[in-house]
């Protein structure tokens, strides 16, 4: 029931279809929608379907994913960000049973986003356009060398920069088979004075030398890969806008109409399918466990820095 404020009878709460509320002393009505529509067009069907591998991705590179996005503005997280740029990247089509255990596939989705120019990352064992003169990376390299080659043959590199390299592995379980990824992250800095090896904090397989440049040590094998360059200045972290490079057979594996046609039919057919972003479809959970979406986890508490 709505009630009264103050003589001048100002009124806050509901009535019937309206709502009455008082902002900056002014009264405030609005209506209230008599029912809730669930649209289930073609195109709004593959959207929603599109959030559970997205979201599986997300969960696995979350604890590296601080600072990843520059931009955040007001409520926004990184959990925000990452779901709302890759909802326009590759789609992957996940079947109702593998959502259910937890099933995710590498797919080129963004993993950083900010001001810096972007890595460039090309050739069938990945390398980027980070030139490293005449080092050689070995056993024996020091991250001040590794430093001072990436400052002195890079326009855009400075001492007190980071570069860091992020992998996700395509894995597939041993007893049901399911698909799931594993992520890993590190980040180096680049300090002139540092004299400890670079491999005791960088692997080779983000950190070689291929022709002169800075790349992975061998093929994409069910992988995908980003370099990303970062800087902070006055507190705040400035980063390169980045996307995962994927190895061609997870592209070829894990796209197209046979894969959806196979997740639209394991939920029910095309004229019911749908899949909100808390992790529901027809009204029913995914089963059991964490579901795959919802603002589970977008606060970020429990992110922290790597390296």
């Amino acid at each position: 029931m709505a009630k009264g404020s103050g003589i001048i009878r100002k009124v806050t709460g509901k009535v019937g279809d309206l709502v009455y509320s008082v902002r900056g002393g002014q009264q405030v009505i609005r209506g209230v929608p008599t029912s809730s529509k669930n649209p289930q067009t073609a195109a709004q069907m593959m959207q929603r379907m599109k959030w559970p591998n997205i979201v599986a991705v997300y969960k696995s590179l979350r604890p590296y994913m601080r600072d990843c996005f520059e931009n955040k503005v007001g409520g926004q997280t990184d959990y925000n960000l990452f779901m709302g740029v890759n909802l326009h990247s590759t789609p992957v089509y996940l079947e109702k049973e593998d959502v259910r255990l937890g099933a995710a596939v590498v797919a080129p989705y963004v993993v950083s986003q900010g001001s810096l120019p972007a890595i460039q990352v090309s050739g069938e064992t990945p390398a980027t356009d980070i030139a490293l003169g005449t080092l050689a990376i070995d056993d024996d390299t020091t991250v001040a060398e590794f430093a001072q080659a990436v400052v002195r043959n890079n326009d855009g590199f400075r001492f007190g920069d980071q570069i860091s390299f992020f992998k996700l592995q395509q894995e597939e379980d041993s007893l049901d088979g399911h698909p799931y990824v594993t992520a890993s992250a590190v980040r180096v800095n680049l300090d002139a004075a540092d004299t400890s090896t670079l491999r005791s904090v960088a692997p080779a397989e983000g950190f070689s030398t291929v022709s002169g440049m800075l790349g992975a040590g061998a093929p994409l094998d069910g992988a995908g890969v980003a370099w990303v360059h970062s800087r902070t200045v006055n507190g705040r972290t400035h980063v390169s806008s980045q996307r995962l490079v994927v190895a061609n057979d997870l592209l070829e594996n894990h796209s197209g109409q046979d894969m959806l046609s196979a997740a639209t039919d394991s939920y029910g057919g095309y004229n019911t399918v749908f899949i909100r972003p808390d992790g529901t479809s027809d009204g029913t959970t995914t089963d059991g466990g964490s579901t795959p979406g919802g603002n589970e986890d977008d606060d970020d508490s429990g992110q922290g820095t790597f390296g």
